[in-house]
């Protein structure tokens, strides 16, 4: 539907298909990182710069002991948050609280530098990669 959109508007269409072909690259590119994960993170307590307290998709991956999380849709902005470490036991989400993560999503509750306090969702088969160095 966006793509006839402007299509109408009078985009070109190798325009769409260059920025079709850019987003589609760097998913993959952001996706083969190594230790990335797929998921879901918000903010519990407290504040983090570019994050939310509503569940936001994306992936992850760590760099010593800072999340690097990539917002979809686009994959084009990093949000580095400092993590102090685990703010208590990893848990099941419930029917419904998280969407599209994978399946079995677990939620990973982490302290964030500054006292705020963050929630990594993501499958059961990742857990391992979003628990990183932690």
């Amino acid at each position: 539907m966006v793509i006839a959109l402007l299509a109408v508007l009078g985009v070109d269409l190798i325009v769409i298909v260059a920025f079709l072909g850019v987003v589609l690259s760097r998913r993959r590119w952001v996706s083969h990182q190594p230790g990335a994960f797929k998921g879901a993170v918000r903010v519990v307590d407290g504040e983090v710069p570019g994050l939310k307290p509503k569940w936001q998709r994306g992936y992850g991956r760590w760099v010593r002991d800072v999340l690097v999380w990539t917002k979809k849709p686009l994959l084009f902005r990093n949000e580095l948050v400092a993590v102090d470490g685990l703010a208590g036991e990893a848990r099941a989400a419930e029917p419904g609280e998280v969407k599209r993560v994978g399946s079995d999503p677990v939620i990973l509750p982490l302290a964030a530098d500054g006292g705020a306090r963050i929630e990594v969702a993501t499958a059961s088969d990742d857990r391992g990669r979003a628990l990183g160095p932690l």
